[in-house]
């Protein structure tokens, strides 16, 4: 017993002496960053909806730039569907967005261009063009939409959105699902754009009450009680814009597990792709409503 009682003292300070070698390990490491070229960054679209639609024009930097967003002003900006072309201006407020018409709407089966000139984003005094092509696809009607609640699964328990509705067919097509609670957005972010599918299994065939969305119990503003009005939102997007929609979502978040690939250009239409990223998109819109009771 003795002999014990000799050994915990020289076990307690082995313990604290290895604590402290660990933390005198630990030191902060400063990583210089390669800076790169400018790009011209667009975020645009055209829907079948009425209303003025928006591209915004921004420029790139270095990573962890700390400095406001650097936003592209009196530029010329065009979107033409091969017969009409629409000219869109600046809005003073907020620059470097720039806006069509509030009568203008896009017409499934054209291809849209947008165009973009005098612009300078390289900064070698030389005016640069950057085009995009969409191509807006035939919306898929809603018959009708039902919320049903379910919590028999903790993780994934709410209120699913349940679609009717025949699928148009005619090849792949590829949908994203946005929902509204009493006319407010609750998906106003790429990265929160989780909702898209393609008709695998459908094409032709008819949605008889598929859930699409779930509107989550554990989201404060996901809760749904008797009375708010659900709508559901059906986007008819091209493929490519899945595709760029896809890589966002796959970049914005956390690699899981931590030694997964690298990071990868996220996918554009904009041309030329070496001097421009993000996408303009067009796409056309179908959208349903139901009351909750």
């Amino acid at each position: 017993m003795k002999t014990q009682n000799n050994i915990f003292p020289i076990i307690s300070v082995i313990v604290i002496f290895l604590m402290v070698l660990i933390i005198s390990c630990t030191e902060e490491i400063s990583m210089p960053l390669d800076s790169t070229y400018a790009r011209l960054v667009v975020d645009g679209s055209i829907t079948t909806d009425t209303m003025k639609h928006k591209v915004r024009l921004t420029k790139s930097g270095d990573a962890l730039y700390k400095k406001p967003v650097q936003v592209i002003s009196n530029a010329t900006v065009t979107i033409s569907d091969g017969t009409n072309e629409f000219t869109l201006h600046e809005d003073l407020q907020n620059k470097g967005t720039y806006e069509t018409d509030a009568t203008v709407f896009g017409l499934p089966g054209k291809i849209y261009t947008l165009l973009i000139s005098n612009v300078d984003i390289d900064g070698d005094n030389v005016f640069e063009e950057y085009t995009a092509q969409s191509y807006l696809k035939k919306e898929n009607p809603i018959d009708s939409i039902q919320i049903e609640y379910d919590d028999r699964i903790p993780d994934y328990s709410g209120w699913f959105v349940k679609l009717y509705g025949r699928e148009i067919g005619g090849g792949r097509n590829f949908y994203l699902m946005k929902a509204y609670k009493n006319d407010v957005l609750l998906t106003d972010s790429t990265y929160e754009f989780n909702n898209m599918s393609d008709n695998t299994g459908f094409m032709g065939g008819y949605y008889d009450g598929f859930p699409v969305y779930l509107l989550q119990k554990n989201k404060k503003d996901e809760i749904v009680h008797i009375g708010d009005t659900i709508t559901l939102e059906m986007n008819g997007i091209s493929e490519e814009y899945f595709s760029f929609i896809s890589d966002y979502i796959q970049e914005y978040y956390p690699k899981i597990p931590i030694f997964s690939g690298p990071s990868a250009n996220i996918s554009t239409n904009i041309e030329p792709k070496d001097k421009a990223v993000g996408f303009f998109a067009a796409y056309s819109i179908a959208r349903c409503s139901k009351v909750y009771k």
